[in-house]
């Protein structure tokens, strides 16, 4: 048995006895490193992941091609740590899928929302369609785009609400860039969804951006209905 063996059994013991929430980061680390590099001093390479990305979120977080950059990573340690928060997004999914939740409350709609955006490093747009008392009847990708940027069109946003046969929606995208703010775009396009969704029946509960782990409200912030009603006052003095 090697010093390496050896220390794998007792960081084991120690996770059984205490949980992954008493050990160190770099503890936690090595440990997930276990799984894919079964020889070889992984405590080590989690120093050097955390030297160079700080916490074990970044770590999980990071491109490919810079966790590559670490002195023992390979590529497929590297797939295998990037796709860890994309996982952790499918198991939530797939629970809440066997029974399809109520999300009627603002904190039960961001939880939600969020756990599509685990690992993403690029722009991501989704409808989430909701019938009359809220229970959820689908949540489709409408837009992906490059970093920072997606285009949205808004026939296929509402043509995917109306082919779910929704009552209400909430449209929710990603800032991989980690600025939790919108931009006067994000604000316009959320009142043009909402125009034009009420105009078919359909009511936009809110328009969510996801970075960071946290969720912004636009609905919230915005009053939507005054940014739409002083649009179209402005196209009638066009005329």
């Amino acid at each position: 048995m090697s010093v390496h063996d050896g220390h794998r059994k007792r960081l084991d013991k120690k996770v059984l006895e205490q949980s992954y929430e008493m050990l160190e980061a770099h503890e936690q680390l090595e440990h997930l490193l276990f799984a894919v590099i079964p020889r070889g001093d992984t405590n080590a390479i989690a120093h050097r992941l955390l030297r160079r990305f700080i916490t074990v979120g970044a770590v999980l977080h990071a491109d490919v091609e810079e966790l590559m950059k670490i002195e023992g990573v390979g590529q497929r340690t590297a797939m295998f740590l990037t796709n860890l928060p994309k996982l952790l997004g499918i198991v939530e999914r797939s629970m809440a899928k066997e029974n399809a939740p109520k999300l009627d409350s603002y904190e039960k709609i961001t939880d939600f929302a969020k756990s599509y955006f685990y690992g993403k490093l690029i722009e991501e747009v989704y409808v989430i369609s909701l019938d009359a008392s809220c229970k959820l009847l689908a949540i489709s990708k409408v837009s992906k785009g490059v970093q920072g940027e997606a285009g949205v069109s808004p026939a296929v946003v509402v043509r995917q609400a109306l082919n779910d046969n929704a009552s209400q929606t909430v449209v929710v995208h990603n800032h991989p860039c980690g600025v939790l703010s919108p931009s006067g775009a994000d604000v316009n396009l959320s009142a043009m969804l909402k125009d034009t969704f009420a105009s078919i029946g359909i009511d936009m509960i809110d328009s969510l951006i996801v970075s960071g782990g946290e969720c912004y409200s636009i609905a919230t912030h915005y009053d939507l209905d005054r940014i739409i009603r002083e649009k179209k006052r402005q196209e009638i003095k066009e005329k």
